[in-house]
């Protein structure tokens, strides 16, 4: 029974890899809202073909349709909020199986994309918003847009040069149409803010808005890269004032909500603000949570913040934002610190979205493939795709890497399947009791093992297998090994986890996106499951048989 399963699975990737080499089933927006249309178009079909479409959530078919198509279906998306799957045959022979979300709001699931070129006369703004639209991406950074640090909207002509380097040349054309050509696909544009940062000689003309260090018997303005100055963002600074009016600018300009940046100082009580002709000392974090807060309270449209080295991550549960967004650094060195960091994120916000800036050099797939899984497993997902071909390799976002085609076609069924099952994914986690498992496997990320964990949600149980038995290293940014991919596995497990009339399914964003039903074996109170393939992952879906 295994030999055929294991056989049956092979033979469905193979086809699975050879239906997508010859068509693609593209999307036209990045997620759907209930009951919306949605136009499906399939990409190089030489030729009229009979096909036959099915839509799913979870392991449950909700909608089927036949017919011969030229290239367009179209359909309309489910009523119900959450993850579907979409799977389309055609002809006899080639199989496309993908996912897209329905959601009310971005906001519900963020998919954090980003964006650095917008020079003039940009050629290709529709073809980089549908390339982003099938990765699912939502929303994105705009980084680097700003014509200063303080004033924001470039208003006294068509064309600019960026901010920092007064170099990148920028159109206001250019980023209208980005926003506007994003808008029909559903994806969001964020337009990035450093939320305490001036330009010096704006800064030296107000000196009370400016933080300050002392310097032997004098004192000077704490600066970022002797380029930029640090300033005071408490509620009643004139500084703050100032900002909260340019980012109301950047509103009116298009852009749908903020993205707020910082540098991860100076921390708390290590420099001073000027009031009243003295220096006292400031709470950094105080000060990042009263603009927040007020940003958001006068513009009402969606913000993000950027937790440095995840500081200062005492304020997750007070700040107003639409989702955590960590950049993660020295604080963030193993698989266990990410996925420790991710729960921490989540219970403490309250369950918002975690959105993780974790670096990994283009070059190195492997690594990018295990830390996206351990990620998306952890409860979320990575800031990585962006300008078409780039992935984002470092914290200056024009020096993204490029990648091949064939590496984002493969990240892009990783993305299908964390949209197709994220209502499994959104679940809680479930302890799993570690003297039933075998030496092979551990319920913490770390080399040498698979990883394991069980997660329970309203759509039923996951148990999620991230194989970690070829690695290096369990430090996530180190360049790892393709892992040994592992057939005919075996795990025990206390019966009494599972429902009495359970059905159990195979999945993997490695080649078999759409459930396979699989045959367990009942021990006396336990119960022997076979994970039939493990590359990089894969997961085991239980749900009732009614």
């Amino acid at each position: 029974m295994k030999g055929r399963q294991v056989f049956s699975l092979m033979l469905v990737i193979l086809l699975s890899c050879f239906g997508s080499a010859a068509v693609k089933l593209n999307f036209d927006k990045s997620f759907y809202t209930p009951g919306s249309d949605m136009r499906l178009s399939i990409e190089d079909l030489e030729k009229p073909l009979e096909y036959k479409l099915t839509v799913s959530k979870g392991t449950k078919v909700i909608f089927s349709e036949a017919g011969v198509t030229s290239g367009v279906i179209e359909i309309k998306a489910p009523e119900e909020t959450g993850g579907y799957g979409v799977d389309l045959i055609l002809g006899n022979d080639q199989t496309i199986s993908r996912g897209f979300s329905v959601l009310n709001n971005w906001t519900e699931s963020p998919r954090y994309g980003f964006l650095t070129d917008f020079f003039p006369e940009r050629y290709d703004i529709s073809k980089t918003m549908d390339y982003l639209a099938q990765f699912h991406i939502n929303s994105l950074q705009y980084y680097d847009w700003m014509y200063d640090y303080g004033k924001l909207v470039y208003d006294e002509g068509e064309e600019y040069k960026d901010a920092w380097q007064r170099v990148r040349k920028i159109s206001n054309t250019t980023l209208k149409e980005l926003i506007k050509e994003g808008h029909k696909r559903n994806v969001a544009s964020m337009a990035y803010v450093a939320l305490y940062a001036c330009n010096s000689e704006l800064g030296k003309e107000h000196p009370e808005w400016l933080l300050y260090e002392k310097s032997g018997d004098n004192w000077k303005p704490v600066d970022f890269y002797k380029k930029i100055l640090i300033t005071n963002t408490l509620r009643d600074s004139e500084w703050t004032k100032f900002l909260l009016n340019e980012c109301k600018k950047t509103i009116e300009f298009g852009f749908d909500g903020i993205h707020l940046d910082q540098y991860g100082y100076p921390k708390d009580y290590t420099s001073y603000m000027l009031k009243d002709g003295k220096y006292l000392p400031y709470k950094t974090s105080q000060g990042f949570l009263e603009f927040i807060n007020l940003l958001k309270k006068e513009t009402n449209r969606p913000v993000l913040f950027n937790y440095v080295n995840n500081w200062p991550n005492e304020i997750q549960d007070k700040a107003k934002t639409d989702a955590v967004y960590i950049e993660p650094w020295e604080s963030c060195n193993t698989y266990e610190d990410i996925y420790k960091m991710i729960v921490e994120a989540k219970e403490r916000s309250g369950g918002k979205p975690v959105i993780l800036a974790a670096y990994i050099e283009g070059i190195k797939k492997n690594s990018i493939l295990l830390a996206d899984s351990v990620i998306a497993v952890s409860g979320d997902r990575r800031l990585e795709i962006g300008e078409i071909m780039r992935i984002l390799s470092g914290p200056y976002f024009p020096g993204a890497d490029a990648v091949d085609f064939k590496f984002l076609e493969t990240l892009k069924s990783y993305y299908d399947f964390q949209v197709r099952y994220e209502d499994f994914l959104k679940g809680d986690f479930i302890e799993i009791p570690e003297g039933t498992l075998g030496e092979i496997f551990s319920t913490v990320p770390k080399k040498k093992k698979i990883w394991i964990t069980l997660k329970e949600s309203e759509s039923g149980l996951m148990l999620n297998f991230v194989n970690l038995t070829s690695a290096r290293s369990s430090l996530w940014r180190y360049k790892q090994r393709t892992p040994e991919e592992l057939t005919n596995l075996e795990i025990i497990l206390p019966k009494n986890m599972f429902p009495e009339d359970a059905r159990f399914y195979f999945v993997t964003p490695d080649g078999q996106l759409v459930p396979q039903e699989i045959q367990v074996e009942s021990l006396d109170d336990k119960i022997k499951l076979p994970l039939l393939y493990l590359k990089y992952w894969s997961a085991i879906l239980v749900v009732p048989a009614t």
